[in-house]
């Protein structure tokens, strides 16, 4: 069997989902509970025969599209699964349900998974979520500032204020690492943490001098004078994977052939979704709740399959080395074999 980290992959972090009304955005490290679902997998009928229902856990983001695609196109029924669709408030509050079997699959953003499996979290990785786009200035999370600040390049975020949607998770280590791969000094920078759609009225006011921010608020930044002003995912590695798809090793163990039909349907998925932009950008208006403007405007991801272990291995070192991470993970131990 093929360990899970094989080719190198291209696929863009995806963008935050806002409402008309109003954004309810979810730190993939913050507090928050899972909403109420049934436990683990069953059986049901349907018209084609039986179908095991699961139970997933994922955020309201365009990252998960596949799921929804899967789910509208049949993918995941023509492999034998009824998806139960969980939104949960943060990927914090989706690894415990998938720990203790509430939810068989989850979805996190990769560092928060590093941190439980540093934890000694019994969790495996068992499909590619999303990635960078490789594209600096143009990838779909990055730092932006406004010309005012004196900001223009990653050094220059030495002894300011930045806005993060979590501390000490993913976004430190990357802008971190931005800041020392440019020659500044990674330890002269100041963390605040915010929710994503409070960051452009916290530059507007200065109560910040820089924001980590996310699609939709990246564009709605920009278009209020900000400047991007780092790119630390495209900086970090090629093709750089965010976040995974993931379940407990009970579950791989006990439910190993409901864990394939999952992998095989959210391929098929995946690849439906690459080559269907309108539908892609239909359906974020519906689970994800963005407008058709908002929808129209977001940056698409792309969706591999692989993960990229060597750009991984590249991510934990900087989380050990700003010690959010005690040691060196077993990168292979992490991964799922295939």
């Amino acid at each position: 069997m093929n360990s899970l980290n094989s080719a190198v992959t291209r696929r863009t972090f995806g963008t935050i989902a806002l409402s008309a009304a109003g954004a309810l955005v979810l730190s993939a490290c913050g507090q928050g509970s899972p909403s109420a679902s049934s436990s683990g997998a069953s059986s049901s009928a349907s018209g084609s025969g039986t179908l095991t229902k699961i139970t997933i856990g994922v955020l309201p983001i365009t990252d998960v599209a596949p799921i929804y695609l899967g789910q509208k196109q049949g993918f995941f029924e023509k492999h034998g699964l009824e998806l139960d669709i969980q939104i949960a408030e943060s990927g914090a509050a989706i690894l415990p349900a998938v720990t203790t079997g509430d939810y068989v699959i989850g979805y996190s953003n990769v560092v928060s998974l590093l941190i439980a499996k540093d934890k000694g979290l019994p969790i495996k990785v068992i499909h590619n979520g999303s990635s960078s786009t490789n594209k600096p200035g143009a990838d779909v999370t990055e730092v932006a500032a406004k010309p005012a600040t004196g900001i223009s390049a990653p050094k220059d975020l030495e002894g300011k204020k930045i806005a993060v949607n979590a501390l000490n998770n993913f976004a430190e280590i990357t802008i971190r690492s931005s800041v020392k791969k440019a020659g500044g000094d990674p330890s002269k920078l100041s963390f605040v943490e915010l929710p994503y759609p409070q960051m452009p009225a916290a530059l507007d006011r200065g109560d910040v001098d820089a924001a980590w921010t996310t699609e939709p608020f990246r564009t709605q930044i920009l278009e209020a004078g900000g400047k991007v002003v780092a790119s630390p995912m495209t900086d970090m590695a090629e093709n750089f994977d965010s976040a995974f798809f993931f379940t407990s090793e009970q579950t791989l163990t006990e439910k190993a052939d409901v864990i394939g039909m999952f992998r095989a349907a959210l391929t098929e998925s995946f690849a439906y979704a690459n080559a269907n932009e309108d539908a892609f950008r239909e359906i974020i208006q519906d689970y994800a709740k963005l407008t058709p403007e908002l929808a129209e405007k977001v940056v698409m991801s792309k969706w591999n399959e692989k993960v990229n272990q060597e750009a991984l291995t590249t991510l934990a070192a900087a989380a050990q080395e700003f010690g959010v991470i005690s040691q060196a993970p077993d990168i292979s131990g992490l991964l799922a074999e295939s």
